[in-house]
């Protein structure tokens, strides 16, 4: 039989998966750590974590700034086909 103990290291060690549309290009990080550009051309690029809550910031590569620059977001229950969106959105 499994604890509870167990199924809580075992859910802790879950990877899952988000993206970081927005307009432009950006680079992204994942808890203050850098993690690479949230685009490939013009593919996003999707990105792997560990489940929890995660600080993600873009910083914008156009000479642009986010409205909001970091978003704090619950990843958990993604897949590969169906990630996580962490919208940016740039200011005007």
């Amino acid at each position: 039989m499994i604890g509870i103990a167990s199924l809580q290291q075992k859910r802790s060690n879950t990877m899952e998966f988000f993206t970081v549309p927005c307009p432009g290009r950006g680079k992204v990080s994942i808890n203050g750590s850098y993690h690479g550009e949230n685009k490939n051309g013009s593919d996003l690029h999707t990105f792997l974590c560990v489940e929890g809550l995660h600080d993600i910031t873009l910083v914008c590569m156009d000479g642009k700034h986010c409205q909001e620059p970091l978003q704090r977001a619950l990843i958990s229950d993604t897949n590969l086909i169906m990630p996580l969106e962490v919208p940016f959105e740039c200011a005007y």
